[in-house]
């Protein structure tokens, strides 16, 4: 079964392969604490509240880290040989 807790663990771990130390900071430390409260027996009232702050900081958190460049796929290094062998580049 999923949980809340599990799957914001699983997104503070990938956001700080991208930016070391961001699972140590206050920001994380609340998602986490907020995911518990999810996870936890209480109220819709709370649950709601808690999911919004929740997503917020999880958005804050992932607006800190830098984008990620994709890695070249096969067409790119294709066409980069291409150029290469043709003198272009």
């Amino acid at each position: 079964m999923v949980t809340v807790v599990g799957a914001v663990e699983r997104d503070l771990a990938e956001l700080a392969r991208r930016l070391p130390g961001l699972d140590e900071s206050a920001e994380a430390a609340t998602a986490l604490a907020l995911a518990r409260e999810l996870d936890d027996e209480n109220s819709a009232t709370s649950k709601s509240m808690c999911a919004r702050a929740l997503n917020e900081t999880m958005a804050l958190l992932r607006a800190s880290v830098p984008i990620e460049e994709p890695a070249d796929d096969a067409l790119d290094i294709l066409t980069a040989e291409v150029r290469r062998a043709r003198g272009h580049g």
